[in-house]
C-alpha cells in the first residue's frame, strides 16, 4: 500500500523527540516501510536513518506577520502558510492517509479528502480537541483510533458511539535490556511541566535520601525555577533532553523510574520503555494506563500523594530485570503495526 503519515508541516521528528505522538509516527511508519509499505510523511524533518520519505512544506519568502488585520506573529504566519499547502497536495495517490497532528488547520483542510483515513487521538478529550475531531469525522471518511482502553472510553463519549482501539508499542530491539543496579539511582523523564509533576519524584527521592535524575525538555519555565531548579544539587540532577539511545544508557544504572504524572497519560511509552530496558516502574495511576500495570514489575497507586510510592518503591527492590523485559514484551511496535495494517486494508476494501 501507498500510505500518507500526517504529524505537522512545522513537526520535527528528529531525536530527541518532543514527545510520544513523534516518537510513534517515526517507529510506525519504519516498522511500515520494513513491511514493504511505500510511506510518506508530512513533518518539517527527520533523522536520515529512518526508512520513510518526509514531504516538507516550505515557508514564504515574504513575511506573514500581521499587526493590522488580526494579529499573528511571523512564526504562527509561516505555520499556517505551511498548513494550507496541505490542500494542494494530490492525495489521490494514497490508498489511506493516517492522521496523527495536533494541528487545527490541518484537519479545516483534510476534511476535504475524499481518501480513506485514520486519526489516531494521542490526547484526552478537551474541548478544543474534542470540537477538532468531532467536525473532521463527520465530514472526512476517516476512523478514529484510542490509543489505550480508557481514552478510547473517554473519545467514545464525544463521538457517541463504538471505538476501536489499538495499543502504542515500540521496536524492543532498539531498546537495550541492562541488569538494573538495585542500589542505583531513581529516574525520571518527560517533558517538564505541571501536569508532569516532576516535584512529586523529588519530594520522594529526598525521604527515601537516594539519589534522583529528571530527563527532559523544560515545557514551563516558570514551573521549572519555582517548583524544580531550588531542588537540584548533587543528589537531585537534571539532564537537558536525551536521545532514545542515551535515555537506554542512564537508564541501566537506575534502579526504578518513576512515573508521576496527574494527567492521564493516554498511552505512557515512557513506560514502557524502562521496563524494556529492565527497569521497574512505580507511579501513580494517573501516569499508567491500567493496560500497563503490573503487580510486581508496573505498580500504580491510586493517589497522589508521593508518600504513597515509599512503599512500592522498596517493595520493587528484588525485582528482577528480565521480568520488567518479559512484561513490557507484550508492547512490541510489531503488534500495533499489524493491527493498523488490518485497519488499513480493510479501509481500502471499503472505498473499492
Amino acid at each position: 500500500m501507498k500510505i500518507l503519515i500526517v504529524a505537522g508541516p512545522f513537526i520535527s521528528l528528529r531525536e530527541p523527540y518532543n514527545g510520544g505522538t513523534e516518537a510513534f509516527i517515526v517507529e510506525h511508519a519504519n516498522e511500515l516501510v520494513r513491511l514493504g509499505h511505500s510511506v510518506d510523511v508530512i513533518a518539517k524533518d527527520a533523522d536520515e536513518k529512518n526508512l520513510f520519505q518526509v514531504i516538507e512544506f516550505p515557508e514564504s519568502p515574504l513575511s506573514m506577520k500581521d499587526n493590522s488585520y488580526r494579529a499573528c506573529s511571523e512564526e504562527l504566519g509561516q505555520q499556517h502558510f505551511q498548513t494550507l499547502q496541505l490542500s494542494m497536495l494530490d492525495v489521490s495517490i494514497y490508498d489511506v492517509i493516517h492522521y496523527n497532528s495536533f494541528i487545527p488547520e490541518i484537519y479545516s483542510v483534510a476534511a476535504l479528502f475524499k481518501t480513506p483515513g485514520v486519526l489516531t487521538l494521542h490526547l484526552p478529550p478537551t474541548e478544543k480537541f474534542a470540537l477538532i475531531y468531532r467536525f473532521f469525522v463527520k465530514h472526512a471518511p476517516v476512523v478514529p483510533i484510542g490509543i489505550s482502553e480508557r481514552m478510547g472510553a473517554k473519545w467514545k463519549k464525544i463521538f457517541k458511539t463504538d471505538m476501536e482501539v489499538i495499543l502504542n508499542g515500540i521496536p524492543l530491539d532498539k531498546w537495550k535490556f541492562n541488569e538494573r543496579n538495585q542500589d542505583g539511582y531513581l529516574l525520571w523523564s518527560g517533558r517538564i511541566a505541571k501536569e508532569k509533576n516532576v516535584e512529586a519524584a523529588i519530594k520522594l527521592a529526598n525521604f527515601l535520601q537516594k539519589p534522583l535524575k529528571i530527563i527532559g525538555p523544560v515545557f514551563d519555565k516558570d514551573y521549572f525555577k519555582s517548583c524544580v531548579e531550588p531542588h537540584l544539587n548533587e543528589n537531585i540532577q537534571y539532564i537537558p533532553h536525551v536521545t532514545q539511545n542515551k535515555l537506554n544508557q542512564i537508564a541501566a544504572n537506575a534502579s526504578a523510574y518513576l512515573a508521576t504524572a496527574v494527567w492521564e497519560e493516554p498511552f505512557g511509552l515512557s513506560t514502557v520503555e524502562m521496563l524494556t530496558s529492565g527497569l521497574p516502574v512505580v507511579g501513580f495511576e494517573t501516569a499508567i494506563p491500567p493496560e500497563l500495570r503490573d503487580k510486581d514489575v508496573s505498580i500504580a497507586v491510586n493517589s497522589d500523594d508521593w508518600r504513597d510510592l515509599i512503599e512500592p518503591v522498596e517493595n520493587i527492590r528484588k525485582v528482577k530485570s528480565q521480568s520488567c523485559r518479559d512484561f513490557a514484551s507484550k508492547f512490541d511496535v510489531k503488534n500495533t503495526v499489524k493491527e493498523y495494517v488490518e485497519l488499513y486494508e480493510r479501509l481500502k476494501l471499503n472505498a473499492n
